[in-house]
């Protein structure tokens, strides 16, 4: 019904096969935002059909598809929807990380998220867990800032998680890299958040320490200097990321969404065979 009024108001057509939509002469940009067990398989089926591909993340939820998807992308095009580092908070601080002269990075990241019933689609095994489904989004973002000041080669991990039957949920992951960056997760959802979820990230690099609220508000000390901004209405990125196809100002970098899938696949099969602590190898 959604489908049917969403289309009827935009003179569009529904299609209730996915092949018939990717494989049809008029469709060139194909969205995916579908459940997360499927994203790999229609990207792959967009790709080789030539289509201008984004995806809505995960990109991938196990390494096998994700090793197939890397393939189909060589040649191709193909934006990935995760938009932190699309957000107009995050394009200013990056203006004031730098490779040069490389000192630690200290990231904080305290999420309030959806309180999910146990029979959730997310709980499904297939999809991934809610590493892929939400934690996905800061660990991307993690890699996106880790980039900026310079990737390290080793990163130790420590999972902890408040429940051992539901070790996707209310957990914190600290992640120590080799080049003393210190990056910490918090995914808190002991009840469900009044106005969706709410966001609170520190970050620290030289002399610039920098506040994010909710992206509805920045402040930015760098030295002595202080700058504040307002962000209305909260203000993630999304706008930002689904324009990617259409704007250069807004492509992400690939290689640090590659990074970051296989960061969060790396960290899934972690908690799926309940380890607590990883290397991962950059």
């Amino acid at each position: 019904d959604n489908s049917s009024s969403f289309a009827n108001y935009f003179r569009t057509k529904v299609f209730n096969n996915v092949d018939e939509l990717i494989y049809h002469e008029k469709v060139r940009y194909v969205y995916i935002a579908s459940n997360h067990a499927s994203h790999t398989d229609y990207a792959i089926r967009a790709l080789n059909a030539n289509k201008i591909v984004y995806v809505e993340k995960p990109i991938s939820v196990n390494k096998d598809e994700f090793a197939e998807l890397i393939n189909a992308h060589k040649g191709k095009i193909m934006y990935v929807g995760y938009n932190r580092p699309l957000s107009p908070a995050i394009f200013l601080i990056n203006k004031y990380l730098s490779v040069k002269n490389r000192t630690p990075l200290t990231l904080s990241c305290f999420i309030t998220g959806h309180k999910i019933s146990k029979n959730h689609w997310y709980r499904d095994y297939k999809e991934g867990t809610r590493v892929c489904g939400n934690i996905g989004h800061w660990l991307d973002l993690s890699v996106n800032l880790l980039n900026k000041v310079g990737l390290p080669d080793r990163m130790e991990i420590t999972i902890n998680s408040s429940n051992e039957e539901e070790r996707d949920d209310n957990v914190s992951l600290v992640m120590i890299t080799d080049k003393g960056d210190l990056i910490s997760i918090i995914l808190s959802s002991r009840e469900e958040p009044y106005e969706g979820i709410n966001e609170s990230i520190n970050i620290q690099h030289s002399n610039l320490i920098a506040k994010i609220d909710d992206f509805r508000k920045l402040t930015i000390w760098e030295g002595e200097r202080l700058i504040k901004k307002r962000y209305f209405r909260k203000n993630v990125g999304h706008k930002n990321a689904i324009l990617q196809p259409f704007s250069n100002k807004y492509k992400r970098n690939f290689y640090e969404v590659e990074i970051s899938t296989r960061l969060m696949l790396e960290i899934t099969e972690a908690i799926r065979s309940n380890r607590s602590k990883i290397t991962f190898q950059f």
